[in-house]
């Protein structure tokens, strides 16, 4: 899935693609809507950059969803 989002062009709105990638995939992942898994996949990060990206956004490595435990336990 492609998502494009049209954003003001600001000078102080400092926002580049890879980081509203990331703010994306870590909102996703931290509601339950992708594992951590998925999330590294589409980011191309190992699970410490993943872990350490996290926080960046305000978000917790701690998502105890059944579904993202299962496709974890499973990858």
């Amino acid at each position: 899935m492609k998502v494009t989002i049209d954003l003001p062009d600001r000078s102080d709105l400092e926002v580049d693609e890879r980081y509203a990638k990331e703010a994306l995939v870590a909102t996703l992942y931290s509601t339950g809507k992708l594992s951590g898994h998925e999330a590294r996949q589409v980011l191309g990060m190992t699970r410490r950059a993943f872990e350490e990206m996290l926080p960046r956004y305000g978000f917790s490595i701690l998502v105890d969803s059944s579904q993202n435990i299962d496709t974890e336990l499973g990858a």
